[in-house]
């Protein structure tokens, strides 16, 4: 009887171990998937503040600086600002779901949401994107026939050529970006499932 007391004892103390260590591996996890989740807000927020200073200087530029007269320039304009406006408003709705993953939601739930939430990020990178910056390149280049008549001919080209440069350099800046935030969404995933195991 007394080694049987011992032995629930023993048992115990080990559980209690165990308990123990799995929460504080709990914590550290949810801690780490916390820690994640605000890279990924900041960095949208950050996404939105670049966006925004754009959407300004546009703004104020063909407001002020080269205010254009011509229908197909104005389609041109439209396009750029809505393009930023929409992107904007891309990065405003990302925000409030990543916010909308909460830690005190069941692990399996939080891993849909997660995965729901993976995908919609992977959609607005892949066909949304494309679009948006289509758009945006399109309404550029409406613009180019107007300011044609207000500055050299090689000056156009030079603005022209620079806009691919910059896009390319701002093409590959974001895909790493990109690839970070999809990494950690990834790892928000990977962490849920362990807390689930």
């Amino acid at each position: 009887m007394e080694n049987d007391f011992e032995d629930i004892k023993k048992d115990w103390n080990s559980g209690k171990k165990d308990f123990v260590a799995n929460s504080k591996e709990t914590e550290e996890k949810m801690t780490l998937i916390k820690k994640k989740r605000k890279e990924n807000s900041m960095f949208y927020y950050g996404t939105v503040i670049i966006l925004l200073i754009t959407l300004v200087v546009i703004s104020l530029f063909f407001y002020y600086v080269a205010p254009v007269k011509n229908i197909l320039s104005r389609i041109g304009v439209l396009l750029m600002i809505g393009s930023l406006l929409i992107r904007i408003a891309i990065e405003l709705a990302s925000v409030r779901k990543l916010k909308k993953i909460n830690k005190e939601d069941s692990a399996l739930k939080s891993i849909e949401t997660l995965i729901s939430f993976h995908s919609f990020r992977k959609l607005i990178h892949s066909p949304i994107s494309i679009i948006i910056i289509s758009a945006y390149t399109l309404g550029f280049y409406l613009i180019t026939p107007e300011f044609s008549l207000y500055i050299s001919f090689w000056m156009l080209v030079l603005i022209d050529l620079s806009y691919v440069v910059v896009a390319i350099v701002l093409f590959m800046n974001i895909s790493k970006g990109i690839k970070k935030e999809m990494k950690t969404l990834s790892d928000m995933i990977k962490l849920r499932e362990d807390l689930v195991e």
